[in-house]
């Protein structure tokens, strides 16, 4: 094995990055005080890793690998996390990974490499378990379906994106997932769930040497699989501004949101426009939050840069995303935050609104690492998204040092004067009898 890259987190958890002989990454984080630790397993496949013909086999994967293995009856696998201990046993699959994650005590360690590696290797893909669990999806699937929320999302990404795959939703569709064959999982599965494909990240108090040694015994063996493939081109912005509105049964109140393309997070602007996200929205004293919630428009109203939020590979969007009052327009909420906007770019930011939005993206940042599988989470995603461990510290080294009028003059660039998807969703109406 070989050790990339050796980190201190926060100045007091020490952390080093290796990778093995098969392609197998590891992230060790060291919490000496913690009995439980953190086991998070990174696979670098999502939706946006699919084909035409493949899309929803990523999320269709995060539900077989709990089924059996050559090793494991189904069933298993949770039985035996349960009787070591292990707490939060889920998974997790987004546009560029799929995340499989435990906590357990450290004395059982061994035990998790073991299962883990099992399932990575050793998945049983019978036509019998496979249409037991396409049920299982297809029934996930119809309830998202009905979600005025999944509904709004799906089309403001079908929207902003023309081409890129990160348009497409993160289940996949179902006409597809009903017409999978078998031989589409058995490629899938051999394509994507390899060691070469995989970051290991343990976090809490663990002996290095023991932990590395355990890592190569359950591990070692296992062949690399594809090598991975280059992320999706970005795509270029639109040349003029998209507008979409749809419809819901379900739902009493308008919705808003308004997408802006943005760089990506190892780009030069990526510090500056996550604090833009915080200097528009976050916190009761945010002027769009003064202005939209407190002024009677809305109930809710937040701004992000998606990248952090969602650790992209690819760049990403701004969004801003407002629930409407009760009988408010979504036009009359579109023109309160031109008016904000209008106001930083012409007048620019006050110092105290950028000290106050620096304050907020430190609490946030800080409050997600509160446990061993939020650290855990955090150098993980970023290693996947950025191949640095600790860039979400250094981001936060970045944002101490943007200035207001950095700040103003991105605000004009991409939101101003960009072009920007807007969708917007309205109750649907009963046709009045005539």
């Amino acid at each position: 094995m070989e050790l990339l890259q050796e980190h201190s987190l926060l100045g007091a958890y020490p952390l080093r990055h290796y990778r093995f002989e098969n392609g197998l990454q590891a992230l060790l984080l060291h919490n000496p005080i913690s009995p439980v630790m953190a086991y998070l397993t990174l696979y670098s496949v999502g939706s946006a890793s699919e084909g035409p013909q493949q899309r929803g086999l990523a999320h269709f994967f995060e539900h077989m690998m709990f089924r059996e293995t050559e090793r494991l009856g189904d069933g298993d696998f949770d039985r035996i996390i349960s009787e070591i201990g292990g707490v939060g046993l889920n998974a997790f699959t987004s546009y560029d990974t799929t995340a499989y994650h435990v906590n357990v005590p450290c004395r059982h360690l061994r035990r998790v490499i073991e299962l883990e590696a099992d399932r990575m290797a050793n998945l049983k893909l019978s036509p019998e378990l496979i249409e037991r669990e396409r049920g299982a999806v297809l029934g996930e699937m119809k309830m998202y379906k009905d979600m005025p929320s999944e509904q709004l999302w799906e089309t403001v990404m079908a929207t902003a994106y023309r081409s890129h795959p990160y348009r497409h939703p993160i289940v996949g569709y179902m006409e597809q997932v009903e017409g999978f064959r078998d031989e589409d999982f058995a490629t899938f599965y051999a394509q994507h769930y390899a060691p070469n494909r995989a970051l290991v990240v343990i976090a809490g108090g663990f002996d290095e040497a023991d932990t590395l040694e355990m890592l190569e015994q359950g591990y070692g063996d296992l062949s690399p699989g594809a090598p991975l493939a280059a992320p999706a081109p970005a795509e270029a912005a639109p040349q003029q501004s998209l507008r979409k509105e749809i419809t819901n049964s379900k739902i009493s109140t308008e919705y808003l949101v308004m997408t802006a393309h943005t760089p990506g997070l190892r780009h030069a602007d990526a510090p500056a426009l996550i604090l833009l996200g915080a200097l528009l929205s976050a916190g009761h004293s945010s002027p769009l939050h003064q202005k939209l919630v407190l002024g009677g428009l809305a109930t809710q109203v937040s701004t992000t840069m998606l990248e952090p939020e969602l650790l992209l590979v690819s760049p990403g969007l701004f969004v801003m995303d407002v629930a409407l009052q009760h009988g408010v327009p979504a036009e009359k909420a579109e023109g309160a935050i031109k008016d904000v906007l209008q106001n930083f770019a012409e007048k620019g930011i006050p110092e105290d609104e950028l000290k106050r939005a620096r304050n907020q993206v430190r609490l946030a940042h800080y409050s997600g690492m509160r446990s061993n599988m939020s650290l855990a989470r955090q150098v993980g995603g970023y290693t996947f998204a950025c191949g640095d461990p600790l860039f979400g510290e250094k981001l936060m080294g970045e944002i101490e040092r943007v200035h207001a009028g950095t700040l103003r003059e991105l605000l004009i660039k991409y939101w101003i004067d960009a072009p920007r998807a807007t969708v917007v969703q309205r109750p649907e109406h009963e046709p009045r009898p005539s």
